[in-house]
């Protein structure tokens, strides 16, 4: 018995000693692989600061370069950069018995280098860098200034590299970087041939981005750095997936001197010619992104038509602040007053098929502008996995203006001197005119705008595998605009009973409201699928309306045309149903999006569809007719995105597409004739247009080189088909579907500095375009296809010397333009070379002297001998005095030689055109301006 039970006991013991055995192992397999997991990943946090000049105080340093390297050979394994606190986080995969380096940098300053641990976890705790050379207990290497360097995504650009003049603004220090280009004319600005869409300082928004704001104002000596890089939305910094959509944009990062530092100016200068310049500013700024800017001007320096009250003026608040931790805020307040009239001729060759169409127009208008507009950005958190944005912006814009102009048309050129043609116009030949037109209108008109959005972002789970968004959209535009038109056309191919030229006269009122508005609301979904790929799909509903109507009275029988522009108490009987129309449209839409995103050190793919369906109503009435129509369509937008980069290497491949319905304007089968010249009717059977971009580009940094390459292609394009009536010279269009519109581009800069004080920079780009359109001089036969073929090439080289008593700028450039029209084999070509100098030489005792002028030698189609050649020479100089130079007493004489010249000459599939508008010759003017800083 007692055996028995001995020997079941003995059995428990074994199986339970096994069970424990067994039970060891699991733990210790368990162990050992939660370790070998763990030491799959390292990840390294730390904080970054620096230490402000003058002081002991120290700030967070965002954008702070952190990598990981190989210790052997200093490989390159992974990178960060640090957020606005100055912290980050980074890591790893090391691999076995490898040493590791941690490098932590920033542009101008010391690098601080540490050996890496064995640890899964490292905290190397608060880095301090300096501009100066300290010794701390790591090792610590000074790095090299350089003027341009690539830290990730992110282009750095070091503005001591490029000495600009004294009291220069930001504007002049652009043109200095190579591949930066501002247009002043368009006000766009472009970084290696990528358009930058904002400017920003230290990070936040300043004046909204305004690039023209902050090139035009903002003093160079005020940036220390320059940094361009794809701005990511608030949903792609929070859910890690870039969408695909470029938003470059060029921060400004302030000098650590004038942290906390209030600069003010005054100025206030007078010229010959009317001229004026009068302006203050405030700007204070700090580290972490806050400030606060106020800019006042009134000036009509800038704008040379020989207009006597020509004005510009403007007032600007910006601000933005921190609130906390979790709370950002930034809005600006503009108002603005524009006074500006102009004095102008058109010269234009229409192609026709039996033989061209020539036109020529001149033109006097004046316009007043008022503006008022306000915005406010915010963006914060919730709790640590919810964060929320929202934005605003309203406008009111007042406007009126002004119109003469006087056009004639012929069927073989006039040969006259187009300044003179009206002058001189019954010298011209009978039997080549067709019409001639004399119009007077005044107009005043208001528009409103608003708009406003919210979302929320949540993270589902604690690493943020799973994240959801929820957006809200709204924006109404209404306004009004109230014209009165005086018209009298002749045409000399048409007789009246009589047998005298045809004569038209229209003296008429016009009430045009409109408005239109906008509903949006989506939801959002990202989901990481794989290591470093993430899933993101969403939904947005849209709703859109549209009102537009034009009431149109006939006055001739109720008023004389010396009581132009008074409406007269009983104008509502002369009403004109078939000259006015009435519009209606709605469409409801819904947008579905599914993309996937990958994203390491090497690569970043980023691809995505989007499917729009809708629904389109419009009602529209022109006269007695009338048409609506019900559409159901559905366009479709796909997107793919491919980058590899390799410490200062980056390509990149993109490509978008996007389907485009037609207008429903387009759509209605009505015919508008309230321009007896230009009449238009709409084609119900346009089909959906498809558009293809395709875009190649890369950077090589360190050897100062960067190329792109572009292509372009529409399926049926929507073109104007153009029926001409030879007996009025007017003409008659409607819209259809055409192939065969397609375009290339490519461009290349290469930069290169020679010693300390050389500098060389040579561009090239070039285009050629084909383009598509069709004609038909006779209602019975089939439209005619006019095919134009347009290059244009462009090449520059800049050469500078920058020494330490001033600077010396060297430029030339060759533009050529050739056109070549399939019908009647019509050929035009432009041809521009271009010779510029710069400079300007500081002298003792605060006295400065500037100076440039540009040769400019033109030839081509129908350039008079008199156009030929340009001279531009503009000098000025500068006298600082008073404690640390704060005043300043200024001389600038613009167009020394009184030889500028203002024409535009373009080329269209249907015809050539010549733009001129008259300028004065030269100013002077004088200046005082007086700056002060005030630390807080």
């Amino acid at each position: 018995m007692l055996t028995g039970m001995g020997g079941s006991v003995g059995k428990s013991i074994i199986t339970d000693m096994k069970n424990i055995k067994l039970g060891g192992l699991l733990l210790l397999l368990l162990g050992v692989h939660t370790n070998l997991y763990a030491q799959q990943t390292r990840t390294i946090k730390g904080r970054i600061l620096t230490v402000e000049v003058g002081s002991k105080e120290k700030q967070p340093l965002p954008s702070a370069s952190i990598v990981v390297l190989s210790k052997s050979d200093s490989t390159l394994v992974k990178g960060t950069t640090s957020d606005k606190e100055g912290r980050f986080t980074i890591s790893f995969q090391p691999q076995s018995k490898k040493a590791y380096l941690l490098k932590m940098s920033f542009i101008g300053m010391q690098s601080v280098y540490r050996v890496l641990k064995d640890s899964t976890s490292v905290n190397v705790g608060t880095i301090t860098l300096k501009d100066d050379d300290i010794q701390i207990s790591e090792v610590v290497v000074t790095a090299k200034l350089k003027e341009i360097v690539t830290e990730g995504d992110t282009t750095v650009i070091n503005a001591a590299a490029y000495k600009t003049p004294e009291g220069s603004y930001l504007e002049d220090l652009v043109k200095r970087v190579p591949g930066l280009v501002y247009n002043k004319n368009d006000k766009s600005l472009s970084y290696n041939g990528q358009t930058i869409s904002e400017i920003n300082v230290n990070g936040e928004s300043f004046f909204s981005g305004s690039k023209e704001t902050a090139l035009e104002n903002l003093p160079a000596d005020l940036v220390s750095k320059l940094r361009v890089y794809d701005k990511r939305s608030k949903e792609e910094e929070f859910t890690s997936v870039d969408d695909g959509k470029k938003n470059y944009v060029l921060d400004l990062q302030t000098k650590d001197e004038l942290n906390e530092t209030w600069l003010t100016n005054a100025k206030i200068g007078f010229g010959n010619n009317r001229k004026k310049d009068l302006e203050g500013q405030a700007n204070y700024f700090r580290k972490n992104g806050d400030n606060i800017s106020l800019m006042l001007r009134s000036t009509n320096r800038y704008q040379n038509s020989t207009y006597k009250d020509n004005i510009n003026n403007s007032v600007g608040l910006n601000m933005t602040k921190k609130l906390g931790k979790e709370i950002n805020l930034s809005g600006s307040v503009n108002y603005g007053l524009n006074r500006n009239g102009n004095l102008s001729t058109t010269y234009q060759e229409q192609y026709l098929t039996g033989g061209n169409q020539y036109s020529s127009s001149a033109s006097e208008s004046n316009s007043k502008n008022k503006t008022i507009s306000g915005n406010l950005f915010g963006d914060g958190k919730i709790d640590e996995r919810t964060r929320f944005h929202f934005m605003g912006n309203f406008g009111l814009s007042p406007n009126q203006s002004e119109n003469s102009n006087q056009n004639a048309t012929f069927d073989a050129p006039p040969g006259i001197d187009q300044s003179n043609l009206f002058h001189d116009f019954e010298s011209i030949p009978k039997d080549i005119r067709i019409n001639r037109s004399e119009n007077r209108s005044l107009s005043d008109g208001q528009s409103n705008n608003y708009m406003w959005m919210a979302s929320v972002m949540r993270r589902m789970d604690e690493k943020g595998n799973t994240t959801v968004s929820l957006n809200l959209q709204n924006s109404d535009t209404w306004g009004t605009n109230k014209n009165f038109s005086l018209s009298n056309t002749t045409y000399y191919r048409l007789k009246d009973k009589q047998g005298n030229d045809s004569v038209l006269f229209r003296n008429q009122y016009l009430q045009s409201p409109t408005r239109n508005g906008t509903w949006r609301a989506g939801l959002s979904l990202t989901q990481l699928i794989a290591k470093k790929v993430r899933l993101q799909a969403s939904y947005n509903w849209s709703a859109q309306y549209e009102r537009d109507n034009r009431d149109t009275y006939e006055l001739s029988a109720l008023t004389s045309t010396d009581t132009f522009g008074k409406l007269p108490d009983n104008y509502e009987e002369g009403y004109v149903d078939s000259l006015s129309n009435r519009s209606r449209s709605r469409l409801n839409g819904h947008d579905l999006s599914l993309g996937v995103n990958y994203n390491d050190t090497t690569w970043m793919f980023n691809a995505m569809v989007v499917v729009s369906p809708q629904k389109r109503t419009i009602d529209r009435k022109i006269g007695k007719l009338s048409a609506d129509t019900t559409m159901n369509t559905v366009d479709f937008q796909p997107m793919m995105w491919l980058t590899w980069r390799k410490k200062e290497l980056q390509l990149s491949l993109n490509y978008d597409g996007m389907t485009r319905q037609p207008s429903l304007s387009d759509l209605m089968p009505l015919t508008d004739n309230s321009d007896p010249l230009f009449i238009t009717r709409g084609n119900p059977d346009l089909k959906q247009m498809f558009t293809h971009n395709l875009r190649l580009s890369f950077q090589n940094q360190a050897k100062g080189l960067s190329a792109n390459v572009g292509w372009r292609m529409e399926q049926n394009s929507v073109t104007q088909v153009m029926i001409y009536d030879s007996q009025t010279g007017g003409r008659e269009t409607y819209p259809i579907n055409i192939n065969g519109n397609w375009g290339v581009n490519a461009g290349a800069n290469w930069w290169k500095r020679m010693g300390k004080s050389f500098s060389l920079r040579l561009n090239a780009n070039g285009n050629r375009d084909n383009r598509v359109s069709m004609i038909n001089e006779d209602r019975s036969q089939e439209p005619e296809k006019s095919t134009t073929r347009a290059s244009n090439l462009n090449c520059e080289a800049h050469l500078a010397y920058q020494p330490t008593w001033g600077g010396i700028d060297l430029t030339t450039g060759w533009q050529y333009q050739y056109s070549l029209n399939s019908v009647n084999n019509n050929n035009t070509f432009t041809r521009n070379y271009r010779f510029g100098l710069e400079s300007y030489v500081d002298l003792p005792f605060g006295l400065q002297l500037r100076s440039d002028a540009t040769y400019e030698l033109r030839g081509g189609t129908n350039i008079q001998k008199d156009d030929e050649n340009e001279i531009l020479w503009n000098a000025g100089a500068t006298y600082r005095f008073l404690k640390k130079k704060t005043a300043e007493l200024s001389a600038y004489w613009s167009d020394i030689l009184s030889d500028k010249k203002n024409y535009t000459r373009t080329a269209t599939s249907d015809g050539f055109y010549e733009y001129r508008s008259q300028q004065i010759r030269g100013y002077f003017i004088v200046s005082f301006k007086y700056n002060f800083r005030t630390m807080m």
